[in-house]
């Protein structure tokens, strides 16, 4: 007999394994397991706060990335103002002094223009806020206009000029010049003229102050305008000179007396709603006196 094989591979057959080998039933943790409803209950407060706090996490984590896309579009935002103003002031500050070289043949014109073109502008925001009347302004606006084709042609046809050179020969030294004759005429033109104008602002007391201010910029004027021949360019450089401080002057003169900036800002008071209010006040308090006899009595 022979003996017999042994089993080959893949055959299935009884082994003998160890009891210990064999692993238990699973079962939760005595823990996992709640034992009862408060349990259960805990156990689902637990869970739902668990998912709030990842949702909260979350919800900050791209809170905190939007604020920092937010901060550089601010950044660069900030920078691109801060280029644009400097553009804009070098567009402002250049083109006057490039206008007043190339139109009236000194940058010193277009200083003077740049600077009282940006005061004019901020006593006319000013006046606006304080609630001076829009024809007042534009009256001002046209008789600085006025002035500027008025000043320009006196000066540009040496009219002024030709009218102080014949007068002058009438006189005899230190009369007999054309600077003497236009300082003079400009101090009586001047005086006369301030005087009107700023009586209408502070009345007598404005006439005064008005009288002396007249005679230092009408002998002034009176002396540029006249004293000497001009040429056509710097002759409108001059009277845009003189119309930007008219305007100045015509803004006060005109927007002051009829000023009232009590009237202007209590529009900034919210008066229905305070009424309002007062009324309905007075009326429950109306109705709490008319009341109190009768609980008095329960």
């Amino acid at each position: 007999m022979t003996d017999p094989l042994p089993p080959t591979t893949g055959e299935t057959g009884p082994t003998d394994t160890p009891a210990d080998a064999v692993p238990p039933p699973t079962s939760a943790p005595a823990e996992e397991r709640p034992s009862s409803l408060m349990g259960q209950f805990g156990k689902t407060k637990d869970a739902v706060q668990g998912l709030v706090n990842a949702h909260i996490n979350l919800l900050k984590a791209e809170l905190s990335e939007i604020a920092g896309q937010i901060a550089v579009i601010v950044g660069m935002g900030f920078v691109a103002l801060v280029f644009a103003f400097l553009t804009f002031a070098t567009l402002y500050i250049g083109g006057f002094l490039f206008v007043g070289e190339w139109l009236f043949g000194s940058m010193g014109w277009g200083l003077a223009h740049g600077v009282l073109f940006g005061i004019v502008i901020i006593v006319n925001l000013i006046f606006g806020i304080l609630g001076a009347s829009g024809m007042r302004l534009v009256a001002a606006f046209i008789v600085a206009l006025v002035v500027l084709f008025a000043v320009s042609v006196l000066c540009g046809s040496n009219v002024g000029y030709t009218l102080a050179s014949n007068a002058s020969s009438s006189f005899a030294p230190p009369l007999g010049t054309p600077g003497v004759i236009a300082l003079l005429a400009g101090i009586v033109f001047g005086a006369i003229l301030f005087m009107l104008l700023l009586a209408r602002v502070a009345g007598r007391k404005g006439a005064i102050g008005g009288l002396f201010l007249g005679v230092v910029l009408g002998a002034l004027l009176g002396w540029l305008i006249a004293g000497a021949p001009w040429t056509w360019g710097p002759a409108f450089g001059f009277g845009i000179t003189v119309a930007l401080l008219t305007w100045i002057i015509m803004i006060i003169v005109l927007a002051v007396p009829g000023l009232d900036p009590a009237a202007k800002f209590s529009q900034l008071y919210p008066r229905q709603s305070v009424e309002s209010f007062d009324e309905t006040r007075a009326f429950l308090e109306e109705q709490w006196r008319s009341r109190q006899p009768k609980l008095g009595k329960k």
